[in-house]
C-alpha cells in the first residue's frame, strides 16, 4: 500500500479499479481486508475506482500522540477530504461500514459539496441511551483487549455478528472462521491502536429526538444498508436515520448483522450499483400497468 501525504499526516491507502472508471469511491477505516466490500466495488457490476484509506492512528498511517481535540470521527472525515484534495478528486462517493460510516456522516454534514453520494453500511448513528461518548460494545472490547481477555473479545464480536438459526450450520462454520480471524486481529493490534475509541457520531445529541434533528440537516444522496440482527446498530437507529435524512433510501437485511461487508459483500455491491444508477438517472423505472401518472382512479 502506498502512502499519501497530507498537510499534517501520512495516510496509508490502497486503490482498485481503472483510473477512467465512471465513479470514484473513497472509504476509510481502521483497516481493510483487501477483499469483500468496498474493494469489490471495483469489479462488475459497478466497476468503480475505489480508494481504501487507513485511518490516522492505525497501521502505517500517522500515529498521533494524543486524541484529536475535535474527536476521532471528525478528524478522520477531514483526513478523507484532504486525501481527495491530494489526489485531485473533486467529488466522490463515500462509503464506510460501522465506524467507517461514522466518518461519512461527518463528511456529509461538514463538507456536503464534496460528496456525490454517501453509502452507510451498518453505520446509522447509535441510539442515545444516556452514554454518548461511545458504544458499550466498543468500550468492552477495548477493556478486554488491554486485559488480554480473548474470551470476552470473542463474545462481544459474536454479539455484533448477530444470532444464527440452529439449522444454519454451514453459515455457523463460516462465522466461526471469521471470528477466529477477527479476534486474532484485535488481539494483535498494538496498545496505541487498541486504546483508540472513536466514539459515536454527533455525541452532542443526548436524546434520540436531538439526534434526529441533526440528521435532518444532511443534504446528500444517502443509502443506508442495515442488518436487522446487528448487535450494535439497532434497526430502530437505522429507521430513525432514514426517516430523518431527506430523500434517503434504506435496505434492511433480516438475515444479516454487523459483519455484512465480509459475509455478504455481493449483496451490498448490487444495492450500491442500483443506488448510484438511480441518482444518475440510469435505473429502469418500476413497471406499471398504467404509465400515465396523471390519471386518478375513482370509485
Amino acid at each position: 500500500m502506498p502512502i499519501q501525504k497530507i498537510a499534517d499526516a501520512e495516510l496509508w491507502f490502497d486503490e482498485y479499479g481503472d483510473d477512467d472508471a465512471r465513479e470514484t469511491v473513497i472509504s476509510s477505516a481502521m483497516g481493510f481486508a483487501g477483499v469483500g466490500y468496498p474493494e469489490g466495488l471495483a469489479e462488475a457490476p459497478s466497476r468503480y475506482k475505489v480508494y481504501t484509506v487507513q485511518a490516522r492512528g492505525f497501521g502505517r498511517s500517522t500515529r498521533p500522540t494524543r486524541p484529536p481535540s475535535e474527536g476521532w470521527l471528525a478528524q478522520w472525515a477531514d483526513d478523507v477530504v484532504a486525501f481527495a484534495d491530494a489526489r485531485g478528486i473533486d467529488r466522490f462517493i463515500y462509503t464506510g461500514a460501522s465506524h467507517g460510516a461514522g466518518i461519512g456522516w461527518y463528511i456529509a454534514m461538514r463538507r456536503p459539496e464534496r460528496l456525490k453520494a454517501f453509502v452507510s453500511v451498518v453505520g446509522a448513528p447509535h441510539d442515545r441511551y444516556g452514554v454518548t461518548d461511545s458504544s458499550e460494545g466498543r468500550r468492552a472490547v477495548i477493556e478486554a483487549r488491554m486485559n488480554g481477555d480473548v474470551d470476552t473479545v470473542r463474545g462481544q464480536l459474536e454479539v455484533l455478528g448477530g444470532w444464527l438459526h440452529p439449522d444454519e450450520t454451514e453459515r455457523r462454520a463460516r462465522r466461526d472462521a471469521f471470528l477466529d480471524g477477527a479476534v486474532a486481529a484485535t488481539m494483535e493490534r498494538d496498545d496505541d491502536e487498541s486504546r483508540i475509541n472513536q466514539g459515536m457520531p454527533f455525541p452532542e445529541a443526548k436524546t434520540n429526538e436531538a439526534l434526529a434533528e441533526i440528521l435532518k440537516q444532511v443534504r446528500v444522496p444517502t443509502l443506508m444498508l442495515a442488518g436487522m440482527r446487528d448487535g450494535i446498530v439497532s434497526p430502530e437507529a437505522s429507521l430513525r436515520a432514514v426517516m430523518s435524512v431527506r430523500d434517503a433510501k434504506a435496505v434492511f437485511f433480516e438475515s444479516e448483522g454487523h459483519f455484512m461487508t465480509q459475509e455478504v459483500p455481493e449483496r451490498l455491491i448490487r444495492e450500491v450499483a442500483l443506488f448510484v444508477d438511480e441518482i444518475n438517472g440510469r435505473a429502469e423505472p418500476t413497471a406499471r400497468h398504467d404509465t400515465d401518472r396523471t390519471k386518478v382512479d375513482t370509485i
